[in-house]
């Protein structure tokens, strides 16, 4: 069975804005601020020579560098304010310019609900393929980074074997949610290279991107290496700041911005001293303390909040915004993880978000459920209808055939209904059947729609095969990964 040919939504509603002009500029000058007189910690060698060779104030004991304002102001000014991201199968490219909406899977998760017996277990590396091929299928996302950790392969070389694994069941673009050492970097990068035909085609074809978290409060880790490997190679990093409000961040909605914001502005200073005028996005995952509990969540309002004003920062800056929405704490595909998801992911988009990830995870984003991957791709259609708006013109206000039906016909075999009937949104697993008719189907839900839906995409779904010679060269980069040779 062939991929439906791609959907891209186009914005058409109006921004929704948790803060004025003013703030957004109060926001970017206090971040300026810390930067220049607290400084952040810069655990990367190499970023720390950046920035000193740039004129910041470098302390080499405690690592904290001093960043002048007008270097960062210098450098977020070399930032692209739109790019493309490229795929395996080109069919699948699509333009970060703040104009379009898009989805994308999230990452990391240690566990899968099994499919076939319902029961939680271990992650696996079949899970992170076969959550591939689901979404190589679905026509509205756009993006695959793979949903779990697969436990059973080394875990030093587990993204390489992700990226290999995606690689054969997906012909979208692909990011790396999991990337933490440069090793990791350039053996992916290699890949990538191999499969587009080169370094340099790589760079004008980027086919793989890479999530970047900053550490809260103040602090750009060893990520930082891999992600300048991925800024010199074209490939966009996304710059995720994860504050944590009440811990890692102030107790206040203004507190995390602030903070999560300086943080995304340092490391993004960083990549274009090492790769002037590179692509890059901005990109934000907050969650909130529940104070009952003590733990913290996803898609608490706080954390909701803190997406949107990032979001805004980011159009501040002019340039794409990565948002971590899609957030739940059920444990399960259940009524919870609907309106939880639902909430998060449209705040975002109303917000201006270019890209949410999220999809197919529940417990704060650690759990991957199949059927909840369909669930939220059926959302995300329904969000992407009412985000792109509507046309008001004479054919969508058909006064003379308003005027033909009269007063008491009907539309139904109007030739001005049949134009237009296949542009109304249409579902995937969501049931409108009669309740007589559901019940004589089984009084299936919709997690067992989604369910028999994520069984015939594995079943009879199959993207286009890598190359015999190219499958090959790929295997041997994950043999010598596994082995720590170097690349």
């Amino acid at each position: 069975m062939a991929t439906e040919p791609m959907k891209i939504g186009h914005f058409g509603m109006r921004r929704l804005e948790v803060m004025e002009q003013k703030d957004a500029e109060a926001v970017h000058i206090n971040s300026l601020y810390l930067l220049e007189k607290m400084g952040i910690k810069v655990v990367s060698d190499e970023g720390r020579r950046l920035l000193k060779d740039a004129g910041a104030e470098v302390d080499e004991k405690t690592k904290v560098c001093k960043i002048p304002r007008h270097l960062v102001e210098e450098q977020m000014r070399r930032c692209p304010p739109a790019f493309r991201m490229c795929a395996r199968n080109p069919k699948n490219d699509f333009e970060l310019d703040g104009r379009h909406f898009y989805a994308c899977t999230d990452g990391v998760g240690l566990a899968t609900i099994d499919l076939e017996t319902g029961e939680r277990r271990g992650s696996t590396l079949k899970d992170v393929a076969d959550s591939a091929k689901i979404v190589d299928y679905l026509p509205m996302m756009h993006m695959y980074n793979p949903l779990v950790t697969p436990l059973e392969v080394p875990k030093h070389a587990h993204t390489v074997h992700e990226f290999m694994a995606s690689l054969e069941n997906c012909e979208k673009h692909f990011t790396t949610g999991s990337t933490y050492q440069k090793e990791e970097a350039q053996y992916e990068l290699k890949m990538a290279a191999a499969v587009v035909g080169g370094e340099k085609e790589l760079k004008r074809r980027p086919i793989i991107s890479s999530l970047t978290c900053t550490t809260s409060p103040m602090v750009l880790g060893k990520t930082t290496d891999a992600a300048i490997d991925f800024s010199r190679a074209g490939c966009p990093p996304l710059l995720m700041a994860m504050p944590l409000v009440g811990a890692t961040a102030p107790m206040t909605v203004a507190g995390a911005v602030l903070l999560g914001n300086a943080q995304v502005i340092a490391l993004a200073t960083v990549l274009q001293l090492a790769a002037p005028g590179s692509p890059l996005c901005y990109s934000s995952e907050p969650m909130a303390m529940d104070v009952q509990s003590g733990l913290f969540e996803g898609l608490f309002p706080a954390a909701d909040m803190v997406r949107a004003a990032h979001t805004q920062m980011a159009k501040y800056y002019n340039i794409p915004i990565f948002i971590g929405g899609w957030g739940t704490c059920s444990k399960l595909p259940d009524v919870q993880a609907g309106y939880e998801k639902a909430f998060s992911a449209f705040i975002a988009y109303l917000s201006g978000a270019d890209m949410t990830s999220g999809p197919g995870l529940l417990e704060n984003w650690t759990v991957l459920s199949f059927e909840q991957l369909i669930i939220d791709h059926e959302m995300f259609t329904m969000m992407a209808d009412m985000l792109k708006g509507f046309p008001v013109d004479d054919d969508t206000m058909p006064l003379d055939v308003i005027m033909e039906v009269g007063h008491e016909g009907h539309y139904m075999g109007k030739k001005h209904t049949l134009d237009h009937f296949r542009q109304m949104w249409q579902p995937m697993v969501t049931d409108g059947q009669t309740y007589k008719t559901w019940k004589a189907a089984g009084s299936k839900g919709a997690v067992d729609h989604a369910r028999e839906k994520a069984k015939e995409i594995l079943i009879s779904h199959e993207p286009a095969p890598l190359e015999p010679s190219l499958l090959k060269d790929l295997r041997g980069i994950t043999t010598q990964a596994e082995a720590g040779i170097p690349h």
